[in-house]
This record gives C-alpha cells, structure tokens and sequence, in this order.
C-alpha cells in the first residue's frame, strides 16, 4: 500500500502535489499525488482510494488520506470495475456519497476510484461524478494503452504555469505563452464568456492587445462561434464537417492564419470559455493534438476559472451571488427557498401597503392644576396636624395648628401694658399736663396696635383649607412639636377633580405635536382603563433625562376622572396621523441614519 503525500492535501492550487505530479516516474507515487489533488478539488471528500492493477493481477491500493478505512469504498469500486462505467452509492441518512469509476490501463486489468465525499442532494451527487469522471483522465493517460507521458508533462507543465500565476491575467498569459511553444503555434489566445459573449482575456507573446481591436473583434467571433455549437473547431474544416466555421474562415483570410482550432472550456457542464491556436501552412492539427488540447482545455478550466473568480471586485461578486440565487429560486427545486421568498416578499407587500395611526408615547404624570401651599405665616411650633397627604378636605378645614400659648403671653403682656398707659392718661389729663398726655396717648395706640398684631398672629395659628381638595404632601403627623420658619411650606393642596397631565416627549418627536392633539393616557395603577386627553400647552424647555432629552408638555383630562389623584405615572399616547407600518417601526432607525450621515458627510 502507497500512501499518499504528507500534509499535501491542500487543494488544486498545491505546487508541490503539481510538481511531483509532473516529474515522478514512480506509477504509485503519481497516484497518490493526483489521489490528494483530487480529494481537494472534489468538496466534502473524507476519504478516497486508487486501486492500480500490479503485475500480478492484485490491486495495489492508494489511500487517502493516510490510513483511511477503505472496507466500504472496495464494494463500490469493484461494481464500478464490474459494470465499466461511473456508480455512486448515496446514504440518505448521514448525508454521504460513495462514487467510483473505472480507470482502463495499458495492461488490460482495469483499475478504479472510489471516495466518499458530503453531498446532500441529486445535484451535488452528480456535481461531484463529473469532477471524478474529469479526474480519472489523468490516470487514463498515465496508465492506459494511449498515455504519453511527455504530453502529460507538458499539461501538468500548463497547469503548474496557471496556479503559480498571481493573478487571472497573468495566469492566461502565462499558459497562452507557454501552450504557444509547445505545440508550435503561430498565436494562441484565450477568452471567457462575459454576459451574451465571449471577451479575450490573454494572447500569447502580447501582453497589450487593447489597441489590436479587429483581431481582438475576430477572435472573439471565433470563439462565440465554437462555444455556440458547444464543440471543437478547425479550420480548414474536414470534409465530414457539420459545424458551421464561418467566422473562423473569416478570421483566418484576414489575418493571414492558416490552420486556426478553437476548444471550449467546459466546467461542470457550463461552457466558460475559449482557447484559439493558430499555426501556418503545412502543420495541421493531428487528432492525438487535438485531444491533447481537449484535455487541456478540461485541465485549465476549473483553475482558470477559479483565478477570474478571485479577481473580481468585491460587488461583481454580490452580483454573481444574487444571479446564482435567482437562478436557483427560478429554477426547479429548492421549494424550501422560494417558500421563504415568496413569504418575505409577502411581508414586504404587506408593510409597504399597510397603514396604522402613528402616535408618540411619552412619560406622564398628574398633576393638580391648581396647587395650593400652605406655609407658615411666623417662626412658631406645631401643635396639630389632623391631615397627612391623601386626605381630602373641605374648604376652611384645619389643616395645621401652630402653638399660640406664647402668643396669648404677649397678647396679655400688651393689654396690661394698655392698661397701664391708660391710667397714667387719666391721671396726667386730671393734672392738665398736655405734653404727657400727647405722649402717654402715642404709648397706648402703641400697645393697641401691638395687641392687633398678635392678635392677627393668633389667627394664622389655624391654617385652613383654601378650597376643596386634596392633601398632596407634607406628612406632620410625625413632626407634633416641631419647629418652623416663617414661610416654610407645611402642606400643598390640590383641587379633587382638576387634574392635568404632564409628559414627558422626546425631543426627537416634539415636532409632531401640536396643541389640541387628542390622545389616551393609561395610569400604571389603573391599567384597565384608558381616559382620553388633549394637548393644552407645549413647553419649549427641555430637560434631561436618563440619558435622553425630553420637553414638559401639558394635556388636559376630557372629562373628570375621580379615580385619579395627583402624583399618579403612567404613559400617554397621542395621536398624529395614519402612516405606514414601516415607517412607524424604523422611524428611529431612519433618525439615526440621517444623523450618521449628516456626521459623517455633511
């Protein structure tokens, strides 16, 4: 058993498998080198054999890779040995495929290939069964009764030359140059099909031909010529030819060419190209060339390709991508996709068309639209405080009671100091003392006027209700004895069925309100109902909040609502217009692109 190259199962693009593909002498070491060749170029292989006919009749094995179980790839090559023809064997349920083909040789025995490769459909299986087939003509021409190996030298030669080369058109170039001088050709020039028509990629000894544009123009014609009928053409055409050659006649009275041959290249059954060798009088091409150059054509097609491939713009690609996609969803099978398809542009149908009310939800809370406070006239202590928020109360209540006891001490003070004064009057009026009279009467208006004072001090010691309402805040129930400052806030009050509602509206939907809006507001604790309001007033102040910018926008309650008390949150929803359900749903996704952009390009 030989098995195959180390580490060398890289892919077609390996120079050292093509080298030692090209130079070895040994039949097994070439099979093993084309074996890693051909697992890499075949996707999904996970293992292969080579089974070479030995001098005494028993197949010598070829694995890959090394030390690969074989017991269920042998079944299959000996029906391919059997059958004389290609056998693939799918398993269904581990989404694997076992093919074989076999391969003639000069000793008469025929040999086979087998692998086991993923392939989860019809048209992967049959995919992977062209590749196999295109690959075992390597063996053919090593070990069959036709093989020559310098021919296969020179095609491996070709091949080395393409996969080296650091780009398409370098690669073209090089194997347009070099498949000139081996089979002595005048010219040779090489073209890939590009839309409706085939456009040259490199001719040989020429590495500008932009300029040369009725050759480039003939040839072309040549080539569409050859990959229209899908065959092989010579000119001058045999007498049993049924082809039609007139551009390639045509070609060849005006630039002088004699013999002119152009081969299709063909990759997975899908003609992507053409290659054009011209040669003077009196050096036809033989048949043994001709399928010479056929094999080559076979050989160079997928490495070509894959190199056009690697050079396209990245959007070409998206391109090709999208048309392959299409192709497959137009095409018969992939029920799955075009199922998806047909739903997604459904949806797209749907939201493009559809229309709902487009509303802006914002924060809100509720607020008394009245709100009394009740302050403290003097410094003083609390003495009663029969109200704490959440109570409701009647006008003229008592809401606080402040300590009056030093009050009434000063009032009684200024009494007895009135009292006083009068009688030191009379007396200084009984001795008709004017001066002390004038004086003594400016003490008691004095005293009187101090006595009023306290007294109006004694009255603010009650605080009462000014209207109707409720308590909304200031809790002094906990605070008997404390004290106060003249003019701290003790309680606030609000009306019981004047609310309005304050929200909160993002500064990237302000413009879509306006005063008079209608709309709903929905309070977190009562969640089961819905109470319509209007927008009343808009705030241009905004404020910032969690990050984000907000305006204090005021709406007011339709119709009054007991259930509701001041302090209450909840959100609110007002209504603009009716717009498209797409629009509603990326509205904030189209602002912060127009800002990106405006960013970053204006």
């Amino acid at each position: 058993m030989i098995p195959p190259p180390a580490a060398e199962a890289g892919g077609i693009h390996d120079p050292a498998l093509w080298k030692r593909l090209a130079e070895t002498a040994d039949d097994g070491e070439f099979a093993a080198s084309w074996l890693a060749l051909q697992a890499g170029f075949i996707a999904g292989t996970r293992r292969a054999l080579v089974l070479l006919p030995a001098s005494d009749g028993a197949p010598a094995p070829v694995l890959w890779p090394d030390g690969a179980a074989i017991a269920d790839l042998l079944p299959v090559a000996a029906q391919a040995i059997a059958a004389a023809k290609g056998v693939a064997q799918p398993d269904p349920d581990a989404a694997l495929c076992r093919l074989a083909f076999p391969v003639p040789t000069r000793s008469g025995a025929t040999g086979a290939v087998a692998l086991e490769c993923a392939a989860r459909d019809e048209q992967a299986i049959r995919r992977a069964m062209r590749d196999l087939q295109w690959g075992t003509g390597w063996l053919r021409a090593r070990f069959g009764s036709a093989g020559d190996p310098g021919r296969l030298g020179a095609i491996v030669d070709l091949m080395t030359a393409a996969a080296e080369a650091e780009s398409h058109r370098a690669a073209c170039l090089a194997v347009a140059t070099e498949a000139a001088q081996i089979h002595g050709c005048d010219r040779v020039s090489i073209g890939f099909v590009r839309g409706n028509r085939c456009r040259i990629a490199a001719i040989s000894h020429s590495a500008l031909f932009g300029q040369q544009m009725n050759l480039v123009r003939m040839l072309e014609a040549a080539m569409d010529e050859a990959i229209d009928q899908q065959a092989i053409l010579v000119h001058p055409a045999p007498p049993d030819e049924t082809n039609v050659t007139h551009a390639h006649a045509e070609f060849a009275a005006r630039q002088g060419s004699a013999i002119v041959l152009t081969c299709p290249l063909v990759l997975h059954d899908r003609f992507t190209g053409a290659i054009t060798l011209e040669r003077p009088a009196g050096r036809p091409f033989d048949s043994a060339t001709i399928a010479a150059i056929d094999a080559l054509a076979g050989a160079l097609a997928p490495i070509l390709e894959d190199k056009r491939r690697g050079d396209r713009w990245a959007i070409t690609v998206a391109g090709a991508a999208l048309a392959r996609g299409a192709r497959a969803l137009l095409g018969p099978g992939h029920a799955a996709a075009k199922l998806a398809l047909l739903t997604t542009a459904g949806l797209a149908a749907l939201f493009a068309f559809w229309t709902a009310p487009y509303r802006v939800t914002a924060e809100a809370v509720i607020e008394g639209s009245v709100q009394h406070a009740v302050v403290a006239s003097f410094n003083g202590f609390i003495r009663e405080a029969p109200v704490r928020p959440g109570d409701v109360v009647a006008a003229g209540q008592l809401v606080v009671a402040l300590d009056d006891r030093e009050l009434a001490l000063e009032r009684l003070r200024w009494v007895t100091e009135r009292q006083r004064r009068v009688i030191e009057y009379d007396r200084a009026l009984s001795d008709r003392n004017r001066a002390e009279t004038r004086a003594l009467a400016s003490m008691i208006e004095q005293a009187e006027a101090q006595i009023r004072l306290v007294d109006e001090q004694l009255g603010r010691t009650r605080l009462t209700a000014p209207f109707a309402g409720l308590v909304v805040s200031g809790d002094l129930t906990q605070s008997i004895g404390a004290a106060v400052q003249r003019g701290q806030t003790l309680l606030e009050i609000a009306p019981v069925d004047d609310y309005r509602v304050v929200l909160q509206v993002d500064e990237s939907q302000i413009g879509d309100i306006r005063a008079g809006s209608a709309g709903a507001l929905v309070a977190a604790s009562l969640p089961h109902q819905a109470y319509p309001v209007s927008i009343a007033r808009i705030t241009p102040v905004s404020t910032a909040r969690e990050g984000r910018n907000t305006f204090r926008v005021e709406a007011r309650l339709e119709r009054p609502v007991p259930e509701l008390r001041p302090g209450m949150r909840g959100v609110a929803k007002i209504e603009i217009d009716t717009r498209r359900v797409l629009w509603i749903w990326t509205r904030a996704a189209q602002n912060w692109a127009r800002l990106a952009l405006w960013r970053w390009f204006g």
